[in-house]
């Protein structure tokens, strides 16, 4: 199914973080290694900020805002996403962790790019563009923190 108002969007995006916020904590409780175990429970807890945000966003967004039609409406249906994603499954250390991490933000920042230069109003391309800037600003955060954790 496409994606026809800025709200189905944004709750697209709502349970693409829960569903990888499960997915790292499914990985966490698999893990030997109390390295990679730390930090698939970190990102598990960051997915599932970022889902709780995009919750309160979408309880509080102006109504006009996401009742807005989008135009070229694309299709990012969740199997195909997430399999962009890989599951780590085979993760050997930290660095694998931080590959996989990079994808799903890319994946994410790419998509509001995109709809920051399809947006029809000006409160369309603020929001996809602040989204952008807040995945990656998640990046560096993150990035940083496991960067931390291998180190120790």
């Amino acid at each position: 199914m496409a994606f026809q108002q800025v709200k189905d969007l944004l709750a697209w995006i709502h349970e693409f973080h829960q569903k990888l916020s499960e997915q790292y904590a499914q990985l966490a409780e698999l893990q030997q290694d109390e390295r990679m175990k730390m930090a698939l429970v970190f990102l598990a807890d960051r997915e599932r900020r970022m889902q709780e945000g995009m919750a309160a966003y979408l309880e509080d967004a102006d109504e006009g805002l996401l009742t807005t039609w989008l135009i070229d409406s694309q299709e990012f249906v969740h199997p195909r996403v997430l399999e962009r994603i890989p599951k780590c499954l085979g993760c050997q250390d930290i660095h694998d962790i931080l590959a996989n991490v990079m994808t799903a933000h890319q994946t994410l920042k790419d998509m509001y790019r995109l709809r920051a230069e399809l947006s029809s109003i000006p409160e369309e391309t603020e929001l996809f563009e602040r989204l952008a800037e807040q995945q990656d600003a998640e990046a560096r955060l993150q990035t940083r923190d496991i960067a931390r954790l291998d180190m120790y």
